[in-house]
C-alpha cells in the first residue's frame, strides 16, 4: 500500500474533486469510515454496555479533519449513540463543507460545546468520563508548533487528566506531523488511528508511529490509480506483500534448487555471528549453506551447526586474510551468492579483501556489518559487476556517507533512496521503521518488528534471511524487503513469548517457522 506525504494526499483529493466527485461525499465517506471503526472499537472494548450508555466525545478543529469528525458524530447519532462535540474554535466560523456538516450535526441534535466556554475542571471531567475520545482537531498538514486552543486542549489532556480514555485519531493523532512523524511540541497519544485512502509518512516514522496505536486505512472513494499516480513509489510492507512475494517451492526440487549460499563471516572472539547468519539462511529456505571463515575458528563454528558446510580460509591473527581471496574467488563459482560481514572484524586485511571482492567478483553480493565498515572507496559499489545489497544500521550509514546519525534518523527515506540511487545498490537502512530502497527509487517502510530486537546478533540473523531469499531467485529489492518483514514478524512472535526484555537474536530464528506457516 502506498505511503503518501500530506501534499500527495492533497493532490489526490483535488484531482478526485475536480473530476466531478463532490467534496462533501468524500468527507461523508471518510466520516463513515471513522464511525465504522469507532463502532468496532466500542463493541470490542465495551461489549456489555448499551449504545445509550456509552460516552463519546469528539474534539473538533476548524479544518477538514474537524469536518470528518462532525460528520462521523452525526452518523453515530443516527446509529443510536450519544456523541458530544467540543469545538476548539467557534463553530460559527467554520466554512464550506465543514460548516455544512456542522449544520447537519445540529439538525441531528448532536450536543456540542466550545472549549473556551468550559472551565478546566469541566473539560477534564468530560474527557475522563468518556469511553472513547475521537480526535479530529488537526490533520496531516501541520508543520509548526501547536498554538492556541488546540495546544491548550492537548496540554490539558496530556498533563492533567487523571485517567486515560480510549482515543481514536482521525487521519493522524493531533500534533504528529504528517510529513515526517515529528512532534509539534505535544501530541495526543491514540490507541487507534483511522487514516483516509493511504498511509501517511508520519504514521509510520518515529516518533509519530508511537502515538498512533493500531492503524486502520479506510477507502473514501479516491481511485487507486489516482493514489498511485500521485505517490512516489514508497509503500508500506505488510502481510499481504509477504504472501505475494514469498518464493515458490517446486515439488520435484532438490537442495540445489533452493539456493546455494556462501557466508563470509566470523573471527576469533566473534564466532556467534556466523552461526546466527548461517542458521537463519537455513531457516529461510536455502538448500545449501557454506560458511567461509578463518581457519582458526572453522572447526569451532562448524561443529555447532551440523547442516552448514565449513570452509576454512587463510587467516591472520584470527581474522580472514586478504590472501584468502583466490579461495573465495574459486568458491564463488559454486554458489548463487556471497554474504559477507558478520563478525569478520576490522583490519587492513579485511579492507584489502573487500576491495578485491568488489573489483573481481560478479555474483550477487550482500554486505553487512564489518564488510560495510571495510569499504573505503564508494566508487567500487558503482562499478561492481554483480547485484549488491547493503544492510547498514544508522552508525554504519553515517560512516559510509559522512551524514550524522541524527540527520539520518530524521530523514531515513531520503537518505536511503539517495544512496541506493547514487551507488546503484539495494539498501536496507536498519532501525526503527527500516527502509528498503532500490536504485530505481522504489522503497518500502517496514511495518513489523519490536524494540526487543535491538539486541546483539539481530542484524546477523537478517543477513542470513536476505541471503536465502535472494538465492531462491528473488529480485534483490523484493528479497531485501521481504527479509526485513519476516525478521520483524519473527521478532514480534518471539517477544510475545519471552518479552521484549528477554528476547535474544536466536529467538528470532527459532520463530521463523511460525512466520513461514502464517504465509501459507
Amino acid at each position: 500500500m502506498e505511503v503518501l506525504t500530506p501534499q500527495m494526499m492533497a493532490k489526490c483529493d483535488r484531482e478526485t474533486i475536480d473530476s466531478g466527485y463532490p467534496e462533501i461525499l468524500l468527507m461523508e465517506a471518510a466520516a463513515y469510515g471513522v464511525a465504522r471503526i469507532a463502532v468496532e472499537i466500542l463493541k470490542k472494548e465495551f461489549e456489555f454496555k448499551a449504545k445509550a450508555e456509552l460516552k463519546l466525545t469528539f474534539l473538533v478543529g476548524k479544518g477538514n479533519n474537524g469536518g470528518d469528525g462532525l460528520a462521523a458524530a452525526r452518523i453515530l447519532k443516527n446509529w443510536g449513540y450519544q456523541p458530544e462535540i467540543i469545538f476548539s474554535t467557534e463553530a460559527e466560523k467554520l466554512k464550506g463543507v465543514n460548516s455544512k456538516n456542522y449544520e447537519l450535526a445540529s439538525l441531528n441534535q448532536v450536543k456540542y460545546y466550545h472549549f473556551s466556554d468550559l472551565k478546566e475542571a469541566q473539560f477534564l471531567s468530560k474527557i475522563e468520563n468518556s469511553d472513547l475520545i475521537i480526535d479530529a482537531l488537526l490533520g496531516t498538514g501541520i508543520k509548526g508548533e501547536l498554538r492556541g486552543n488546540i495546544k491548550n486542549i492537548i496540554n490539558l489532556i496530556n498533563q492533567k487528566r487523571q485517567s486515560k480514555p480510549l482515543t481514536l485519531a482521525v487521519d493522524i493523532p493531533s500534533g504528529v506531523i504528517g510529513e515526517n512523524g515529528r512532534i509539534a511540541g505535544e501530541a495526543l497519544n491514540a490507541d487507534y488511528t483511522v487514516t483516509m485512502a493511504a498511509y501517511k509518512r508520519g504514521l509510520l516514522l518515529y516518533p509519530g508511529r508511537d502515538y498512533c496505536g493500531q492503524i486502520k486505512v479506510v477507502s473514501i472513494g479516491i481511485q487507486p490509480e489516482t493514489i498511485e499516480k500521485n505517490s512516489d513509489s514508497l509503500k508500506a510492507f505488510k502481510q499481504q506483500e509477504a504472501v505475494r512475494l514469498k518464493p515458490d517451492r517446486i515439488n520435484n526440487g532438490h537442495k540445489g534448487s533452493f539456493g546455494k549460499v556462501a557466508v563470509l563471516a566470523g573471527s576469533r572472539g566473534m564466532t556467534g555471528a556466523p552461526l546466527l547468519s548461517t542458521k537463519a539462511a537455513l531457516r529461510s529456505g536455502s538448500g545449501l549453506v557454506y560458511l567461509l571463515t578463518a581457519e582458526e575458528i572453522e572447526a569451532q563454528t562448524s561443529v555447532q551447526l551440523e547442516e552448514v558446510v565449513g570452509i576454512p580460509l587463510v587467516s591472520k591473527k584470527g581474522m580472514v586474510s586478504a590472501n584468502s581471496f583466490p579461495q573465495i574467488l574459486q568458491f564463488s563459482k559454486k554458489v548463487d551468492l556471497l554474504a559477507a560481514g558478520p563478525g569478520l572484524g576490522r583490519s587492513s586485511e579485511i579492507s584489502d579483501l573487500m576491495e578485491k571482492i568488489l573489483k573481481e567478483l560478479e555474483l550477487p553480493l550482500i554486505l553487512d556489518a564489518d564488510a560495510i565498515n571495510a569499504i573505503k572507496n564508494l566508487e567500487l559499489l558503482k562499478k561492481y559487476k554483480g547485484e549488491l545489497i547493503l544492510t547498514p544500521h544508522p552508525g554504519e550509514m553515517s560512516a559510509l556517507t559522512g551524514i550524522s546519525i541524527e540527520e539520518i534518523n530524521n530523514n531515513r527515506i531520503e537518505v536511503a533512496r539517495d544512496f541506493a540511487e547514487e551507488h546503484g545498490v539495494n539498501l536496507i537502512l536498519k532501525g526503527a521503521a527500516t527502509i528498503t530502497a532500490a536504485p530505481d527509487g522504489r522503497a518500502y517502510i517496514n511495518t513489523s518488528g519490536c524494540n526487543g530486537m535491538a539486541t546483539a546478533g539481530s542484524g546477523d540473523v537478517l543477513t542470513g534471511i536476505v541471503s536465502a531469499l535472494k538465492a531462491q531467485k528473488m529480485s534483490c529489492f523484493e528479497a531485501a524487503a521481504l527479509a526485513v518483514y519476516l525478521h520483524g514478524r519473527a521478532g514480534e512472535i518471539a517477544a510475545a513469548k519471552t518479552s521484549n526484555y528477554a528476547l535474544i537474536a536466536s529467538d528470532i530464528i527459532d520463530n521463523l517457522p511460525q512466520v513461514w506457516q502464517s504465509l501459507e
